[in-house]
């Protein structure tokens, strides 16, 4: 499935976005390494229409003056929905972007119709210890199988690149508080998926977030760790095609043919 690159003006300035597929609108926030479009992606393109905004100072885009931090990520989120989307439309969000898109939530509830979390960041418990900085220790706590890795994916310097910029906009804190006190507000039914193989993010904030969401499931996914999209691509978008067709319906069991897809 093609997906082609956009620009939008919003007030706040230009914003670079990846759109594809046909269907339903599914607003897709990309993660710290920037916009990554694979298998699992490609298929879920197959029944949604993805909009994949490109968050400013990633990917080689410049940053936004007055634009430094999530919520003002989310508003200028709220703003690209409202041009390019109408209505409510489904959202997920990868890691960096899942905490971008659980901040989307809490400031545009009625725009969300379903939520999906892969892995995300902003929930690391006190003791977790630090990130590393270290490519080969990154990789190893990203990808369960790097053999699967797209063709397309970033140099490891563009990756750095696009690390930095996270770095600038959560400020270094590892537990947003401001955004945990919100968590009770996520009225939407909510998907947290979480790899088994995790490096990065500790079992115990996928925990946390599912004891906080009110409307919340958590599911492990196994042999993937935190690129869940890139280790297991057809358990992702089968889990996620599901969820977003289904809603909370998905939790049962669909017979032989949800068995074998």
């Amino acid at each position: 499935m093609a997906f082609t690159r956009h620009a939008l003006e919003l007030p706040q300035g230009s914003v670079a976005y990846h759109r594809g597929g046909d269907g339903p609108p599914l607003l897709y926030f990309h993660s710290a390494g920037g916009v990554r479009i694979g298998a699992a992606v490609e298929t879920l393109a197959m029944s949604r229409t993805i909009y994949m905004p490109v968050v400013p100072g990633f990917d080689g885009t410049d940053r936004l003056i007055g634009v430094d931090s999530y919520p003002d990520l989310a508003r200028l989120a709220g703003a690209f929905a409202d041009k390019l989307i109408e209505g409510e439309c489904d959202v997920a969000g990868h890691s960096f972007g899942g905490r971008l898109a659980i901040w989307f939530a809490a400031f545009h509830p009625r725009k969300v119709r379903l939520l999906v979390l892969e892995c995300p960041s902003g929930f690391r418990p006190a003791g977790a210890g630090p990130l590393s900085t270290d490519p080969k220790i990154v990789a190893r706590q990203m990808f369960a199988h790097p053999e699967r890795i797209p063709p397309n994916e970033k140099s490891p310097e563009e990756a750095a690149r696009n690390r930095a910029v996270a770095n600038h906009y959560h400020k270094g804190v590892d537990m947003d508080r401001d955004l945990v006190a919100r968590l009770g507000e996520i009225a939407t039914v909510t998907l947290i998926l979480h790899g088994t193989k995790d490096g990065m993010i500790p079992i115990e904030s996928a925990n946390f977030l599912k004891a906080r969401i009110p409307r919340s499931h958590l599911v492990f996914v196994y042999d993937a760790a935190h690129a869940i999209e890139v280790d297991q691509p057809e358990r992702f978008a089968a889990l996620v095609g599901d969820f977003l067709e289904r809603g909370q319906a998905f939790l049962v069991n669909p017979g032989a043919a949800g068995a074998t897809a």
